[in-house]
């Protein structure tokens, strides 16, 4: 990094860090030292990775933040204090801090606890006896999953641009995949400017899927604003557009963390308010969660088959 770009992050650090951040608005020649606002997070996220190339400088990251209790609210005052982004420096604690917890944790210890439970809970000791091998096999196979925080992601460090679009197809590939295994004649749409994704051949009878990616809690019913060089994301264009039944039949939201699956008829999607469709809980869509029989039931409303 420049020493103009150190210079600038020295005058705005606050600010950078703070909500709605916008380079171009910000500080003196924002965009003349960085770029885009992408530009910009790529090279403070290069710079941040530098940097933990040095042992000493991850000692002291993890000493200020036992110094306050590793309260998550005081992760922004770290990040102002040593130029890195906030979500950057977050990111780091979240993988690192839960891995560590491994090292600690006997996973022999753990599992034959979960196993005591699962046998205390149980009235019935006949159905524990036939289940806990199976359920011991399957603890064991998703044990590293647990202080991982689930699929490795991003260990290559690309740039959060291609990152993005790379994510979304990694979603679309998963549920590709976990269709397949659970027994449907499931195939990719390579059309990206398709309204869907994937197609199921249900019975003969196609039905248009689309699918997003869940990283959080939450999910959107819009499509994405369209950005990038030269493009006027504020244009009524550009703007994302309500999904419908018209765009597909069913909803498919991937959660990448680990896989799981949400299968939403249209249907309901179609109920949700316009004012609400951008941060939908999951925890609202549970009837749904790896619901497979849902696409046997959408099936049954279509008379085209083909």
């Amino acid at each position: 990094m420049t020493e103009e770009q150190i210079e600038y992050l020295t005058e705005n650090m606050e600010s950078v860090n703070a909500p709605n951040f916008n380079i171009a608005n910000v500080g003196r020649n924002g965009n003349a030292l960085f770029g885009s606002q992408t530009d910009f997070k790529n090279i403070m996220k290069r710079y941040f990775i530098e940097r933990c190339r040095n042992s000493e400088f991850i000692q002291v990251l993890d000493r200020e933040f036992a110094a306050v209790n590793f309260v998550k609210a005081r992760i922004t005052n770290i990040a102002n204090r040593h130029f890195i982004l906030k979500s950057d420096l977050q990111n780091y604690y979240d993988a690192n801090l839960q891995a560590s917890i491994s090292s600690e944790v006997d996973k022999q210890g753990f599992i034959d606890n979960a196993v005591n439970y699962i046998r205390q809970s149980m009235a019935n000791s006949h159905h524990y006896k036939y289940t806990i091998t199976s359920l011991r096999k399957i603890m064991e196979k998703q044990y590293d999953f647990i202080f991982s925080n689930g699929f490795p992601t991003n260990i290559q460090n690309i740039d959060s641009g291609v990152m993005t679009a790379n994510a979304g197809d990694s979603a679309q590939f998963l549920f590709l995949a976990r269709a397949i295994l659970a027994g449907f004649n499931c195939s990719n749409v390579d059309v990206r400017s398709s309204k869907y994704d994937a197609v199921i051949d249900y019975n003969n009878i196609l039905l248009r899927i689309q699918i997003k990616g869940a990283s959080g809690n939450t999910i959107s019913f819009k499509d994405r604003d369209r950005g990038g060089q030269g493009i006027d994301y504020q244009h009524e264009r550009n703007r994302g557009q309500r999904i419908t039944a018209e765009h597909c039949d069913i909803y498919a939201a991937v959660d990448k963390q680990v896989g799981i699956c949400y299968i939403i008829p249209m249907t309901y999607v179609e109920t949700i308010p316009d004012n609400q469709i951008t941060s939908v809980s999951l925890t609202s869509l549970e009837e749904y969660k790896e619901n497979w029989n849902i696409i046997a039931e959408v099936a049954g409303t279509r008379s085209i088959q083909i």
